[in-house]
C-alpha cells in the first residue's frame, strides 16, 4: 500500500519522508563544511600546530573512508534510520568536546585527532545508511529525481557551509564555530526521527552472523568490479579525493600562519 501511494507522486519532493531525508543530508553537510574550516584553523591559530600536525589532522579526516566497505555491509544488517540517528548523535557528542575543552584551556592536538576520527567514522556509517534508505523512501521511478535533488542540495550546502565557516571563525573564533556543526547534527537527528517509512527487509541476525561482514564486503567488491560504469565513477572519485586531500592538507597552515 505504501509503495502504491509513493508511486503516484510526480516528484520525489512531494514525499514528506524524502524532504526530511534531504533536509537531514543538507544540514549535516553544511555543518561539516563549517568544521572543515574551523578545526584546522583551531589547530593553527590556537594550538600553534606544525605543518606535520596539520597534515596528520587532514590525513585522519580522510582515513575513515577506508571503512566504506564495512559501513555498506553494516547498513544491510540493521535499520538504516537507527544508524542515521546514532551516527548523528555520536558526531554531535564528539564535536561538543572541542569547544568545552577549549573553554577550559585543556584542548590538545591529540584531542582534535580523536574527534576527527570519530566524526569521520560516524559520517561514513551515516552516508552508507542514507544511500541504503533512499530506495525505501521513494519509488524506483523517482530515484533519478531524488538523487539529482540530493546532489544539488549537497553542493549548495557544502559551499555555503565553507563560506559560513570562514565568516564564523573570523567573527566568534574557531572553537565556538564548531558548535554550529554540533547543532547541525542535532537538527539532522530530529529530521531523521521524523522519517516514517517501512525499510527493506534485512536477513535474520543469525544468518548475518554465519555469513560474516567479510563475505558481504567481498560480494560488494565483486559486484562493483563487474560494473564498468560504477568502476569508472569510483576511479574518478578516487582521483578527485586524492587531489582534494593534497590541497586540504596545507591550506589552513599556509593561509593562516604569517610568513
Amino acid at each position: 500500500m505504501t509503495v502504491t501511494v509513493r508511486s503516484r507522486k510526480s516528484t520525489a519532493w512531494a514525499i514528506p519522508a524524502y524532504r526530511y531525508l534531504l533536509g537531514s543530508e543538507a544540514v549535516s553537510l553544511a555543518g561539516s563544511a563549517v568544521s572543515a574550516v574551523a578545526l584546522p584553523s583551531l589547530a593553527v591559530l590556537e594550538l600553534r600546530a606544525t605543518a606535520g600536525q596539520v597534515a596528520t589532522l587532514a590525513f585522519l579526516g580522510q582515513l575513515p573512508s577506508t571503512l566504506a566497505l564495512w559501513a555498506g555491509a553494516l547498513s544491510d544488517r540493521h535499520t538504516k534510520r537507527f544508524q542515521l540517528l546514532v551516527s548523528d548523535l555520536v558526531a554531535a557528542a564528539s564535536l561538543t568536546t572541542v569547544p568545552v575543552a577549549a573553554l577550559a584551556g585543556v584542548l590538545t592536538i591529540g584531542q582534535l585527532y580523536g574527534v576527527t576520527l570519530a566524526v569521520g567514522a560516524a559520517r561514513m556509517v551515516r552516508d552508507a545508511a542514507a544511500i541504503s534508505l533512499l530506495p525505501a523512501v521513494v519509488a524506483p521511478n523517482l530515484l533519478h529525481d531524488a538523487n539529482s535533488r540530493l546532489g544539488a542540495s549537497s553542493s549548495v550546502a557544502d559551499s555555503a557551509g565553507s563560506n559560513v565557516g570562514a565568516a564564523l571563525v573570523g567573527a566568534v573564533g574557531a572553537a565556538r564555530s564548531v558548535l554550529v556543526d554540533v547543532a547541525s547534527f542535532l537538527a539532522s537527528a530530529v529530521l531523521v526521527w521524523r522519517i516514517r517509512v517501512p525499510e527493506p527487509h534485512t536477513p535474520p541476525v543469525e544468518a548475518n552472523k554465519r555469513r560474516g561482514l567479510t563475505a558481504d564486503m567481498t560480494a560488494g567488491v565483486r559486484y562493483v568490479a563487474g560494473q564498468p560504469t560504477i568502476r569508472t565513477v569510483i576511479a574518478a572519485l578516487a582521483v578527485l579525493s586524492f587531489g582534494l586531500a593534497l590541497m586540504n592538507t596545507f591550506w589552513a597552515y599556509y593561509l593562516l600562519v604569517p610568513a
